[in-house]
């Protein structure tokens, strides 16, 4: 392959330019268009994270104001169903808009209308599912009384069924707009629903209207910002490429349940709706920053490091950048949480939800490691390698066994999230590992930063240790802002190629100023 083939997105051309060898004869040029990749990815990263930020942000205060209105009791019902729904749609995922973006053809329209074929067969079917099997689950979670939500929240997965899937052809261009509006909207809208529902409602039934108002908000937006038709085409060669692809991605998602519902499900089987409450709120507030980075690098990582493939020292370069962008932003995740989660929980969701500090350190440890991972995995699915994704699901997927031990034994909720981190660190390692046998030296690359994580993981600790939350919130807060302020400025020393990116940006900037 030669030089000009990287600037492209998965095998779409032109959408991406080339970093490639700034020692070449081009050099120069080659500089310049690492300097414009280097601006672009930044106000796209920043754009995404002011989205992302704001979605989640939008449904963290959503969350908060169920767990104030509701009792304990009632609000684990309504996170039982909310978790019902996720579970369902996390069995359905085929990976179809993740084809769009990195498909040779992706921008097609047909290729785009048998991807909204796919869609919506998908939801039709999840929704089928989860209504004849409303009964059963419910009786499962020992409360058989909320079957009739259940049946009429199978309306959510048929009405995202008929998502217009035209916002992924602008993530090839790296134009993330419409699908930040897409994400973003809805949830303000489900926001300034919640106490009118609320009052309405009375009870955990608030969960049920709020999932059907979001989704079909973001339907309806999906429609209105998209630049092409709305079209259904079922072409079998076609659809065959979305199975080729995105049956890995479809099997992962059983142990994917393991990862992000399991515990929960164990604990409401096992430990009752209080607790899960519990555990949930505790879920909630870490996820919430987790989520926010995981969703920004995947909308930037995807097309950046498809943009490199065959071509091994660009793609190594930007692999390594984003290693560092991802260890950097991980490791002040972990000093908030570690130094002040227990005191954040009950400001956010009430009093009921105090003494829980070391089950958010632990799940914020978790998400740590599922952050990290985000960078391996997308690269191999830049390589067009999805079946390691599936064998990493399945590593993570074999800590429910100690969970499920642990809720047996009462052990506590502490220990359960315990369990997950060491499934989490299992997984990473794996993905590490299978990346390097794809494309040699990265497995290095990648393990050197996270190292970095280290220094953060220290300075949490010592600062939950030295204040308390008895102390209030500003002490661990103040203490996880200075640490971390401490440890970007050391970012220079374990993150080369960020600080060589950051020196050439502000050269660039320069340069322009001067002409």
């Amino acid at each position: 392959m030669t030089a000009g083939s990287s600037s492209r997105i998965g095998e779409a051309g032109g959408a991406i330019p080339s970093d490639h060898d700034a020692a070449s004869p081009a050099g120069n040029l080659s500089s310049c268009v690492t300097q414009r990749l280097a601006r672009r990815l930044t106000n796209q990263g920043a754009l995404l994270f002011l989205g992302y930020a704001s979605a989640q942000g939008f449904s963290f205060m959503r969350n908060a104001l169920i767990g104030h209105g509701l009792s304990k009791g009632d609000f684990g019902i309504a996170a039982t169903i909310t978790l019902t729904l996720q579970l369902m749609e996390t069995l359905g995922d085929l990976g179809t808009d993740r084809l769009i973006v990195q498909a040779v053809d992706g921008d097609a329209e047909p290729f785009v209308a048998n991807a909204h074929a796919v869609n919506l067969a998908r939801g039709a079917l999840t929704a089928a599912l989860l209504y004849f099997s409303a009964g059963p689950i419910a009786a499962f979670f020992g409360i058989p009384d909320i079957a009739w939500a259940l049946e009429i929240a199978a309306l959510v997965p048929l009405i995202r069924g008929f998502l217009h899937l035209d916002c992924r052809r602008a993530q090839r261009r790296l134009d993330n707009r419409p699908q930040l509006l897409i994400e973003v909207l809805p949830q303000a809208a489900t926001l300034a629903a919640t106490l009118p529902l609320i009052m309405w409602s009375g009870g955990y039934a608030v969960a049920v209207w709020l999932a059907l108002l979001q989704a079909t908000a973001m339907v309806m937006l999906s429609h209105v910002l998209a630049e092409r038709p709305y079209r259904l085409v079922f072409d079998l060669a076609v659809i065959g490429r979305f199975v080729r692809f995105g049956w890995p991605i479809w099997l992962s998602a059983f142990p994917l349940i393991a990862v992000y519902q399991g515990d929960r499900i164990v604990i409401a089987r096992f430990a009752g709706m209080e607790d899960l409450a519990a555990f949930s709120a505790a879920f909630m507030i870490t996820m919430v920053p987790g989520l926010i980075a995981a969703k920004v690098g995947h909308a930037l990582m995807l097309p950046v490091l498809s943009g490199a493939r065959g071509v091994t020292d660009v793609f190594e370069r930007r692999f390594a950048r984003l290693s560092e962008v991802t260890a950097l932003a991980t490791s002040l995740y972990l000093l908030l949480f570690l130094a002040a989660g227990g005191a954040i929980l009950p400001l956010a969701f009430g009093d009921n939800y105090t003494g829980l500090g070391p089950v958010v350190a632990w799940l914020a440890v978790m998400w740590g490691f599922r952050m990290m991972q985000a960078v391996p995995g997308m690269a191999l699915m830049a390589l067009g390698q999805t079946r390691p994704l599936l064998v990493a699901g399945m590593i993570r997927a074999s800590a429910l066994i100690l969970t499920l031990a642990a809720a047996i034994q009462g052990l506590g909720l502490a220990s359960i999230a315990a369990c997950g981190v060491l499934g989490e660190l299992a997984s990473l390692v794996y993905v590490a590992w299978r990346l390097d046998r794809a494309q040699p030296s990265l497995m290095q690359v990648f393990l050197i930063r996270v190292a970095a994580l280290a220094p953060a993981v220290v300075l949490g600790v010592m600062c939950a240790a030295l204040f308390t939350p008895k102390l209030g919130i500003v002490a661990p807060v103040a203490a996880a802002a200075l640490a971390g302020a401490i440890l970007t400025q050391l970012t220079g020393w374990v993150a080369p190629e960020l600080y060589r990116s950051v020196l050439d940006a502000r050269l660039g900037h320069a340069q322009s100023t001067r002409h």
